[in-house]
């Protein structure tokens, strides 16, 4: 209870029937009231009259188990007899069964507030009626659209009234080539409340009638029937800027009368100089320009040599000096440029002609006449024009770099599309990878088909020394799945396949094709000489910008590559064993064939047949059938050459193409295959399966057949005999088993004795 005692909050108990249970002295300093006054009346007789039946209807709610409490702002009456207004929260207090206790009252007293709205709102009254006399046209919009106008502005945008103009965006009367720059500056000031106001800006506007308006724009930030708003402030400066056309137009007509005229002239009498030294004695004249130039009024300082040289800057008063000097020695023209510092701080760049007058009797020095010229404009706008000039190189020469990327990416994507095989992508990728970062290493790394390992497949550059091999957790990018650079020095950590000793800065981008990783492409930029320091991350990105588009397009060509190779695997595969189907044997003996003949060599044929299949079936069933059929065709895999194919011709029924075998080696061959597999071992079920044999027929072209089909029966043919025969056995086609039909059953056949 100490916490309820101490509490700032008004806090008040109230049984279900509206009685008060305990109070706090919070509640009682708010209402005016002792703790035993309080208690003795109800909370109804203290609410105000008209905020008691909505009180009533919430705390219904709250018995009926509609709502658990609720806020709402409210009035109570206080003993001194004056309304307090405060913000009530109730809500019930229920005991372990969930049967309500009582309610809890909590009660903020809220009269400062209500003050302060109330001064605002009087605030917003006199903001008004200020605004209304205001010459200048006035609009208030929040979030783009008008919500309060003036009369002047309404003249100003050609409306009938003020009220036409509200509710209207604010972008439609502002002219299309100013409309997105005001967009942005509406924005601006909307994110960024606590920012000092907008410059005011010069716009053009287009009334309603469809008249433009050219306007001078100032904004504030104000607070509008209590919410944030912003005040726009439109003075029409379309006289004005008339002028300032019609005043150009005459500045353009001076300024080419200025070519053959100077800004500012000074005049020196040399009469009876005899000593350089005393010059600033000599009488000095100016025009007003001059003064203008200095910053001051015509007349406003003394015209001497000493208030020139005091405003020239101090590192180039002596040139100036020596340029006098030499000009009335020597009789020649001088012409130099130097620096001003005005009065008012602000340096401006001078160009001075000077030249000596000479006296035509005693062709002595007579007069010191020049001319000044602030070129600080033209200096600028010459800096300016380098900068420009500068920057479009820079920018010229960017274009000219993604355009090569761009050949580069294209030139890729054209030999990728005509690759094969993943190896001549890889080649492929490689080479263009270098072209285009060719001041970094690199590797391209593939996931191997187990996902357990990725390996360089290509590589470019200096070697960096990184991981050839590597698993995939060794990689951030892979474990992340998005690209991750490491700079020595930053605060990245780095990948554990790089080698710190020897890079300066990393970059891992995964190969990603159907949301699936395939691999990384890896670019290391080399210490120079080895050294190891820190280097910061470029700060255009445009490394990290192309990689992810070069790896965007080898994980799609990696990815239809993978794609073509699975749907051609699928077209020549037997799903079941995993061999070449009969298709693609037929094909491939046909290649085979037009081969030998070029070469004038042999292909060997033997077809081979699992002895009483249908019997293994019968006996362990159609699944062990294919358990049997699936260890078969991975015999067959593991023991056959690399260049001879293996194929499941149908059902039980298997062939091998031997290419460049003589007859002898075939049939040797043939019968180390009939031996090995009576030691295959074949489990189903948990009981290991019989023992397994087969039978073979050998033909060999073209000693048994000029053309496919007479090769294939006769082969056939010598696997029915050897079936015949009594199984387990490899026979060779002659012209003995040329006679056999194959399509009769071994079981109906009967050997002669």
């Amino acid at each position: 209870m100490g916490a309820f005692e101490q509490s700032a909050i008004g806090t008040a108990l109230i049984e279900l029937n509206g009685n008060w249970i305990r109070v706090n002295p919070a509640l009682c300093q708010i209402l005016g009231y002792s703790e035993r006054e309080l208690l003795a009346k109800t909370f109804q007789t203290i609410a105000h009259p008209e905020d008691l039946e909505p009180e009533l209807n919430c705390v219904s709610q709250v018995l009926k188990g509609e709502i658990r409490s609720f806020q709402m702002e409210k009035r109570y009456l206080h003993k001194a007899g004056h309304t307090v207004p405060v913000l009530l929260t109730v809500s019930l207090v229920l005991d372990n069964d969930d049967k309500p206790l009582f309610l809890c009252y909590q009660v903020q007293d809220i009269t400062e507030r209500k003050h302060a709205e109330e001064k605002l709102r009087g605030s917003e009254d006199s903001y008004r009626r200020l605004v209304e006399l205001s010459p200048d046209a006035i609009l208030v919009q929040r979030r783009g659209a008008i919500i309060y106008a003036n009369v002047a502005c309404g003249a100003l945008l050609g409306a009938s009234s003020p009220d036409e103009l509200l509710g209207k965006p604010v972008l439609q009367f502002v002219h299309p080539d100013d409309r997105e720059a005001v967009k942005k500056r509406i924005e601006t000031v909307r994110q960024d409340p606590g920012a000092p106001p907008p410059p005011r800006t010069e716009r053009k506007y287009i009334g309603l009638d469809g008249r433009e308006v050219d306007v001078e724009v100032v904004i504030n930030r104000i607070m509008y029937q209590s919410e944030p708003a912003t005040e726009a402030i439109l003075r029409d400066i379309s006289e004005r800027k008339q002028a300032e056309r019609k005043l150009r137009r005459s500045e353009a007509n001076l300024a080419a009368a200025q070519q053959v005229a100077h800004l500012g002239s000074f005049e020196q009498d040399l009469t009876d100089l005899t000593n350089l030294d005393e010059l600033s004695q000599n009488p000095l004249r100016w025009s007003s320009e001059v003064f203008r130039i200095l910053g001051y009024e015509p007349g406003a300082i003394e015209v001497s040599t000493e208030n020139f040289l005091r405003q020239v800057h101090p590192e180039d008063r002596n040139r100036i000096r020596n340029a006098v000097e030499e000009a009335i020695r020597e009789g020649k023209s001088h012409s130099l440029d130097y620096r001003l510092v005005r009065h008012d701080g602000a340096e401006r760049i001078i160009h001075e002609q000077l030249d000596v007058v000479y006296d035509e009797k005693s062709r002595k020095p007579a007069r010191l006449v020049g001319a000044i010229q602030d070129i600080t404009d033209t200096k600028l706008a010459e800096a300016q024009l380098r900068e420009a000039n500068q920057n479009l190189a820079e920018r010229v020469h960017e274009l000219d770099q993604r355009s090569r990327e761009i050949n580069l990416l294209s030139e890729m994507g054209s030999w990728l599309q005509s690759c094969q095989t993943a190896d001549e992508a890889y080649a492929v990728i490689g080479k263009s990878a270098e072209q285009l970062f060719p001041e970094w290493s690199g590797a391209l790394y593939v996931i191997s088909a187990s996902r357990n390992a990725v390996e360089v497949v290509a590589d470019w550059g200096n070697s960096s020394g990184g991981e050839r091999v590597f698993s995939p957790d060794d990689c951030w990018a892979l474990r992340r799945g998005q690209p991750h650079w490491f700079a020595v020095g930053g605060k990245a950590t780095n990948c554990r396949h790089t080698n710190l000793t020897r890079i300066a800065k990393a970059l891992c981008v995964p190969l990603m094709a159907q949301g699936e990783a395939l691999g990384i492409l890896s670019l290391q930029l080399l210490c120079p000489s080895g050294r190891r320091e820190s280097v910061s991350l470029p700060s255009d990105e445009g490394e990290q910008r192309l990689a992810a588009v070069l790896a965007e397009h080898i994980g799609l060509a990696l990815g239809n590559l993978k794609l073509r190779e699975t749907l051609r695997n699928q077209s020549i595969r037997d799903p079941l064993t995993g061999l070449f189907n009969r298709r693609y044997m037929e094909d491939s003996l046909e290649r085979e064939i037009s081969r030998a003949n070029r070469r004038r060599s042999s292909v060997a044929i033997i077809m081979m047949d699992l002895d009483r299949f249908k019997r293994f079936n019968d006996t362990f069933g159609h699944q062990a059938g294919d358990a049997l059929l699936r260890a078969f065709g991975d015999f067959l895999t593991k023991n056959t050459r690399g260049q001879d194919i293996a194929c499941r011709y149908g059902g039980e029924e298997f062939a091998a193409v031997l290419s460049d075998a003589t007859l002898a080696g075939a049939l040797q061959r043939a019968d180390i295959l009939r031996e090995e597999v009576k030691q295959l071992k074949v489990h189903y079920g948990g009981q290991l399966l019989g023992m397994v044999s087969i039978s073979m027929g050998l033909a060999l072209f073209p000693d048994h057949g000029a053309t496919i089909a007479e090769v294939l029966r006769a082969a056939d043919q010598a696997l029915y005999s050897a079936k015949r025969e009594g199984r387990d056995r490899v026979h060779v086609w002659s012209s003995e088993v040329k006679l056999i039909d194959p399509e009769a059953s071994p079981e109906k056949q009967t050997t002669p004795q």
